[in-house]
């Protein structure tokens, strides 16, 4: 384990990958000859003004407690944008096994305190990321629990695909209504009701757009195709934990400049005092937040990965885990990248 300020590093024979205590961002995931597909970094002035005296958000960050804004209330009480995990510095912990990191964060605003084991495989670029969640308060609370990772130039271009089994959505500038407002994957409905491609973009909106996963699925899954370097980056997890897939994307002009990969408890980025106000409890049958008991602890886990693509490759149709294997099938065709892993138990 190489340990360089705050940043903790794990590496096997073909990827290496990066975790910042502060914050706890996975911050570097990438295969030896080939880009790091998670090098987004916001600067402290782009940050929300609530989030300055904490850590930036960067790579795949996880918002935990509310997914969004806090409320005028708990703003007021210091709560940060997206909750507390972003912001605070994470604890290591020691831990018996190689190509593993044991850390762990208490979040006191929120109430919450978060264990996270994360395990390379020995010889694949696979890792797997358990957490357990656990309400230190006297009284149970609504909470939310959204995996933010992020992609960024230069494996984020025009060109870049993304894939993934999303069902029903709406663009979350119109959650107040999103029945009024829905759209099937890979369709998205603007703020001026115009219509675009989410899977690969074809007109400049900076918004999020959330979905809920398809109804009749075991897991969920979400990948981003790089064809300038050949290169996909994918995410695979049990829909019971996480049933929202939520598109965050942000353009500097014309021009893309970040890409939310995220999956979570909700597609409500807002505070519960408004969802509970809006009466969207449920959205397209999934609940829009999740309720943990006094001292309970629940856990929940997902699986990355990274791959060089074959040539004629243009996106994925489906993932999935087989025989200790991940599954990946090409849009138009039955050919498969299989991806070895012993980190399969559980999907």
């Amino acid at each position: 384990m190489l340990v360089t300020e705050s940043i903790i590093g794990i590496q096997n024979n073909q990827a290496s990958l990066s975790v910042d205590l502060i914050g706890g961002a996975l911050t570097d995931f990438h295969l030896h000859n080939n880009v790091n597909p998670l090098n987004f970094k916001l600067s402290p002035q782009n940050m929300p003004d609530i989030n300055r005296s904490g850590a930036c958000y960067q790579g795949h960050f996880l918002c935990l407690g509310h997914w969004g804004p806090p409320s005028g209330g708990e703003k007021q009480a210091g709560l940060p944008h997206h909750g507390q995990a972003a912001s605070l510095l994470w604890v290591e912990q020691s831990s018996d096994h190689i190509n593993e990191i044991l850390m762990q964060v208490e979040m006191p605003l929120e109430g919450l305190h978060l264990a996270r084991s994360i395990n390379l495989d020995a010889n694949n670029a696979v890792f797997k990321v358990n957490e357990q969640v656990t309400n230190t308060n006297p009284l149970g609370r609504l909470y939310n629990m959204v995996q933010h990772p992020t992609i960024a130039g230069p494996f984020l271009t025009a060109n870049t695909v993304v894939n993934c089994n999303a069902d029903n959505g709406f663009n979350y500038l119109q959650s107040s209504k999103p029945l009024e407002h829905a759209a099937k994957w890979p369709g998205g409905i603007m703020e001026d009701a115009g219509k675009m491609n989410i899977s690969k973009p074809d007109k400049a909106c900076s918004s999020v757009f959330c979905f809920t996963i398809e109804k009749d699925a075991a897991l969920g899954w979400i990948t981003a195709y790089s064809p300038e370097n050949d290169l996909l980056i994918g995410y695979l997890w049990n829909r019971k934990d996480y049933p929202w897939i939520n598109l965050w994307q942000d353009f500097d002009g014309d021009n893309i400049r970040y890409r939310g990969l995220e999956f979570g408890t909700t597609g409500m980025h807002k505070p519960f005092k408004q969802i509970l106000h809006e009466g969207n409890h449920q959205v397209f049958g999934e609940y829009t937040y999740k309720y943990i008991d006094a001292g309970e602890t629940q856990s929940r886990n997902y699986l990355a990965f990274l791959c060089q693509t074959p040539a004629g490759y243009t996106g994925t149709a489906n993932v999935a885990v087989r025989d200790g294997n991940i599954l990946i099938t090409a849009i138009g065709t039955s050919r498969q990248i299989t991806i070895k892993t012993t980190l399969s138990d559980g999907f």
